[in-house]
């Protein structure tokens, strides 16, 4: 009796057992914390530094000239005009970036002859009236194969704009540049002769500009 009591005993003992491990097997195991996901945001970028403005030269009206020639009833006659303004952004490492812009009062004109200044203002030339200024402008200059210095841009005289390759000496100054040059233009090309003003018997076509502009390094 006695050992079929402990052998009763021991049975249960091992079923009791396995329950508690079966029961243990069902539970779920701990979740594990997840992992922190990796950042997708894109660096930030260094913000690119600002560009440094190049020079910026102006014009000194007292120490500047604006002159032009033509041939008028087979002489040569002479001409300027007393106001205008020169504006110069520049540098010579970066030619690209550089620029001229020219303004010119056409009703400023003095030939020494009065009568002559009122003719050129006329409309069948300059027609100040409806076309006070003539302009040029540059974007960028060049240094052609020669090595001289150009200001390529266009010229616009009584609304008529033509493109013009400007040639430009600078010779460094104490306040800035000493800008010079000439070149010739054809009146007709821009419509500055009209009716019987278009004949070159008497007043020539070719117009020699020649300029020397005195420019003060603008400051801040």
């Amino acid at each position: 009796m006695t050992n079929y009591l402990a052998v009763l005993g021991a049975m249960l003992s091992l079923f009791a057992t396995a329950c508690h491990a079966s029961q243990d097997a069902a539970k779920p195991a701990p979740a594990k914390p997840a992992a922190a996901a990796p950042s997708t945001a894109a660096p930030v970028a260094a913000a690119a530094p600002a560009a440094t403005a190049l020079p910026r030269y102006t014009q000194n009206a007292a120490k500047s000239s604006l002159k032009f020639t033509f041939e008028q009833a087979g002489a040569a006659a002479t001409g300027t005009f007393r106001k205008f303004t020169t504006v110069l952004v520049y540098d010579e490492k970066n030619l690209a970036a550089s620029s001229l812009k020219v303004r010119v009062d056409i009703a400023s004109i003095d030939t020494q002859e009065p009568e002559r200044d009122s003719m050129l203002k006329d409309a069948d030339l300059f027609n100040v009236a409806k076309y006070p200024a003539a302009t040029f402008t540059a974007s960028s200059l060049a240094k052609p194969a020669d090595g001289t210095l150009e200001a390529v841009g266009k010229l616009t005289i009584r609304d008529v704009t033509r493109e013009v390759r400007l040639p430009l000496t600078l010779k460094p100054t104490p306040e800035g540049f000493e800008l010079s040059g000439k070149f010739t233009l054809k009146r007709l090309d821009y419509g500055v002769g009209q009716g019987e003003l278009k004949a070159t018997d008497s007043v020539g076509n070719d117009v020699k500009v020649e300029y020397a502009v005195s420019l003060v390094r603008s400051r801040g």
